[in-house]
């Protein structure tokens, strides 16, 4: 499985449902789903569906934005807990104190 497409949740039997984040080539971010079984019928009667939610290059800035402030609102330790969170998943970073 590639960096840019991983699953994040997958639930497994007669209803089948997957839930990946992708990483577009255009750097477009997708969250996309896709269900088999009886509980996901189609207007066309097929007992598979996939649906998605796509956010534009140009939008990707905003959304991490507000991801960010969702996850350390409130939080007097954000700034490590970022620095850490960053260097955890091997994502580059400048930290700096002043003197």
């Amino acid at each position: 499985m590639a960096a840019n497409d991983v699953e994040l949740a997958r639930h497994d039997g007669v209803d089948f449902r997957s839930v990946r984040l992708q990483l577009q080539a255009d750097g477009s971010l997708r969250l996309h789903t896709y269900d088999m079984g009886s509980k996901s019928p189609t207007a066309d009667g097929r007992e598979q569906s996939e649906f998605w939610v796509t956010v534009p290059p140009q939008e990707v800035g905003k959304l991490a934005f507000l991801l960010m402030k969702e996850r350390f609102g409130g939080r007097l330790q954000a700034v490590t807990e970022f620095r850490d969170f960053c260097k955890g998943n091997e994502v580059l970073n400048e930290f700096r104190t002043s003197p």
